[in-house]
């Protein structure tokens, strides 16, 4: 995935959906695999969010209210300039919360180690917008990261300002990618899918790696999280909250 790719979904009117999947792939390309984008409103009090960090943190993240105290929304987010972000840089953030620091702690724990913040929208009557760019790389690696590619990330990041808040339109699943999800989120393995659908289990693999693409799910718990959250929209009920982090 190139750059290119992204300007040219851009340009193309492509769905929010399509541009993110796009967007965290070539970030992760780049080195930045614990990525992070925010963006509030003065219509909502919870930011939109949409991440690559590991399912366990955005529970731990919603679950303790993080979004009224995050220091990435506070400091990073109405700074016209990158701010280093993460575990590496700690002993920088002297003003922050022992709260604060815990949360910074803790994405490091699961791989969010170094980064910096680019934000591309700051307050205003739409409210700020911006990215974290975290990688479990070490803070030199990072730094040698963004030496080499700022120039070229922060246009890009820029250029998908509001254009990744909105929801996308509806995916179509097949029958057999739709057989496959519901006896996963029921619990059962690869093999099992496969002996009750008469199937080989390379067969569920592939029916999975497309449902995945179709989703935008870099993981099989974003896809499984992902498909729960359709199917209760498309049965008119109400999704987990923590599933749009």
């Amino acid at each position: 995935m190139h750059a290119d790719d992204i300007y040219h979904l851009l340009a193309t009117g492509a769905c929010p959906e399509a541009c993110w999947g796009a967007t965290w792939r070539y970030l992760d390309h780049l080195g930045f695999d614990r990525v992070i984008y925010l963006a509030t409103s003065d219509i909502s009090d919870r930011p939109s969010v949409r991440t690559t960090m590991p399912d366990g943190f955005q529970s731990f993240y919603m679950d303790n209210g993080y979004t009224q105290d995050d220091p990435f929304l506070q400091y990073c987010l109405s700074s016209p300039v990158p701010i280093d972000t993460g575990k590496a840089h700690m002993d920088q953030y002297t003003y922050l919360t022992g709260r604060q620091k815990d949360l910074i702690a803790t994405a490091g724990d699961v791989g969010f180690n170094a980064g910096f913040s680019v934000a591309v929208r700051y307050p205003s009557t739409h409210g700020p917008e911006g990215w974290n760019l975290g990688s479990s790389q070490s803070a030199r690696e990072v730094e040698a990261i963004k030496a080499a590619h700022l120039a070229q990330i922060k246009p890009l990041l820029f250029g998908l300002s509001g254009r990744l808040g909105a929801a996308g339109p509806t995916v179509i699943l097949s029958r057999r990618e739709t057989q496959c999800l519901d006896l996963l989120s029921r619990g059962l393995r690869i093999k099992a899918i496969a002996v009750e659908l008469g199937i080989k289990p390379v067969t569920v693999d592939m029916h999975l790696s497309n449902a995945r693409k179709k989703m935008n799910a870099p993981t099989t718990k974003n896809l499984l999280r992902k498909y729960w959250e359709t199917a209760e929209k498309a049965k008119g009920g109400h999704a987990d909250p923590r599933a749009s982090f």
